[in-house]
């Protein structure tokens, strides 16, 4: 008795340094969760196989996808593209979870603006997250600031990067947000400071000083003035 090989498809994204790989199932349920080496989650069976290569830089797994990103050009799809369909028919094989329980990042803390952030969270999860997730992409809000109703959203996966992402920042997100929130008045980038490699605790700080600039988490007091 044989065992037929996984059929995997292979996307090519906007993004010139991300591929799109979808192993036609579904292994996650949730948000798609971005992994560099050094995260907890790289030690999760799907990751630990595809970071292994000499060359990814950083992968995110979705609901029923995975996009990998490499380090540069100097790393051409030609010699990575085999290696990962190797590597993920492998995975496939093995029977293992994608991601397991023990293993998923602790979420971040909720993004700052009170309801209406709460609102635009809602819109990015019905709207904007399968729209981005058909070119490997994801999403974030990281926080809104109601006195100029800018929205700063981070982009990950293919989005991270891309030469399109300005692109896809104002002609998708912001006209989605815009539609559903009208208190948002645009939406701009913004880089998540702890880095998707980053600590939980290390998130966690990074959000409090930015909340409480006069509070030193690490020493639990209020800085001076």
């Amino acid at each position: 008795m044989t065992t037929r090989a996984p059929l995997i498809q292979v996307e090519q994204t906007p993004n010139p340094d991300a591929l799109r790989l979808l192993p036609g199932i579904r292994w996650l349920s949730g948000p798609p969760v971005e992994i560099a080496p050094g995260d907890a989650s790289a030690k999760a069976p799907l990751a630990a196989v595809l970071l292994a290569i000499d060359g990814i830089d950083r992968i995110m797994i979705g609901p029923d996808f995975v996009t990998a990103i490499r380090r540069s050009a100097t790393f051409p799809w030609s010699g990575l593209k085999p290696q990962l369909l190797a590597g993920l028919a492998d995975f496939l094989f093995s029977g293992e979870p994608a991601l397991p329980g023990s293993l998923l990042p602790e979420p971040l803390p909720p993004a700052e603006g009170g309801l209406v952030a709460e609102q635009i969270v809602n819109v990015i999860e019905r709207h904007v997250r399968p729209m981005l997730a058909r070119d490997g992409g994801e999403a974030t809000l990281l926080r809104f600031d109601a006195a100029s109703g800018i929205a700063y959203v981070r982009m990950g996966g293919a989005c991270g990067g891309c030469p399109s992402g300005k692109t896809t920042l104002k002609q998708g997100i912001e006209q989605a947000i815009k539609r559903y929130v009208p208190e948002v008045v645009r939406v701009e980038a913004a880089t998540d400071e702890a880095g998707p490699s980053a600590d939980s605790r290390a998130r966690v700080r990074s959000w409090i000083a930015a909340r409480w600039p006069r509070f030193n988490p690490a020493a639990g007091r209020s800085s001076p003035s």
